[in-house]
């Protein structure tokens, strides 16, 4: 379902005003970080294309247009290139495009809000998609967000790819169908290969650890090396008592192991005859004309996406079950006009004995 983006009215002299401040606000952040980096030298020429479509994969560098079936032809075209920064753009149906706009607020509070609309309308599953997107502040001073949706597994291939041949990727780009730039960012997910990235062994696996908690990781690191040395000088007179307990130690783990093995499956077993039972509880609570798209149960935490002719008779029907608490919406309701109903996600908690 497309839903289109809510239109605000003339924004009042008060409403103005505020615009103005948070404006100012903003600017002054954008300020400080722009002195925290180092200035950026424009590029000589265009980078290369990796062009993704529907079909057909090609990598294109001026007018010269090569075409590629998988990881290994790609990899072996990669290799070829001296250049390290490459756009990769999204045609066709690689991508799914979302349009939207949210109300003026600090640069902080503004991402927080745009990820959180992008999840919302998303029609699929945060672990399983990647998406980059634009903002652009409006007249009456909204936002009005530019995004794209790409599948993980039509993005994975090509990144390990191009990390495999020590390449970058400058921009991720999606086009309008007249040709036009629609989205054309670096998002949080293309990040350029370092040294450390690059490396091989325990080394490389340093690549993962924010560079901050480095430098107190390693310290920690070598207090424990040195524990440990100070543990088996002292161990290697006491080795036949050293022995015994150690040889004791796994045994009780080895047990204990077992016993939480056992608890865990029966938990398991449990917890899933209880989500069926409350998955059938809900649905003969919530009347015809209700259409669930998601029914979600993680441990306590109960999340319905779907539509309706009323949200709020919705979260009235939740209220009368005795084991579910904490009801809200998770996001906006908003209407579908063609359907005559209503797009809601409630989040709740369930309670007492499932």
């Amino acid at each position: 379902m497309t839903t289109s983006p809510d239109m605000s009215s003339s924004p009042s002299t008060a409403q103005k005003s505020v615009n103005t401040v948070t404006k100012l606000l903003n600017l002054a952040s954008a300020s400080i970080s722009v002195l925290n980096e180092p200035p950026q030298i424009p590029k000589k020429a265009p980078p290369p294309e990796l062009y993704l479509g529907d079909n057909s994969y090609s990598l294109r560098l001026d007018e010269d247009v090569t075409a590629f079936t998988d990881k290994e032809e790609l990899v072996a075209r990669l290799q070829e290139l001296p250049e390290r920064e490459i756009d990769v753009v999204f045609a066709g149906r690689t991508a799914l495009d979302l349009s939207f706009q949210i109300p003026n607020g600090p640069f902080n509070d503004l991402q927080a809000m745009i990820e959180t609309e992008l999840e919302f309308r998303s029609p699929i599953q945060r672990d399983q998609c990647v998406w980059f997107w634009t903002a652009q502040e409006t007249e009456n001073g909204d936002w009005l967000v530019e995004g794209a949706i790409v599948l993980k597994t039509a993005v994975t291939w090509v990144l390990d790819a191009m990390e495999s041949t020590g390449k970058s990727i400058n921009l991720a780009r999606r086009h309008s169908q007249d040709g036009t730039l629609r989205v054309g960012v670096q998002p949080d997910w293309l990040k350029k290969p370092t040294l450390l990235s690059r490396a091989k062994g325990p080394v490389g696996r340093l690549a993962g650890i924010p560079p901050m908690l480095r430098l107190p990781l390693g310290a920690f690191a070598v207090f424990c090396v040195s524990a440990i040395a100070l543990y088996v000088a002292q161990a290697a007179s006491y080795s036949t008592v050293s022995d015994r307990a150690e040889t004791a130690a796994a045994q009780l783990s080895q047990l204990a192991a077992a016993q939480s093995i056992t608890r865990g499956l029966e938990d398991r077993r449990d917890m899933g005859e209880a989500r069926i039972a409350v998955m059938g509880t809900i649905a003969a609570t919530l009347p015809d004309g209700v259409w669930l798209e998601q029914l979600i149960i993680d441990d306590r935490d109960l999340t319905l996406i779907g539509y309706a002719p009323s949200a709020a008779e919705v979260t009235r029907l939740l209220a009368s079950l005795p084991s579910v608490t904490d009801i809200e919406f998770g996001s906006p309701v908003t209407r579908d006009n063609t359907q005559n109903l209503e797009r809601f996600r409630i989040n709740a908690q369930l309670t007492g004995q499932l």
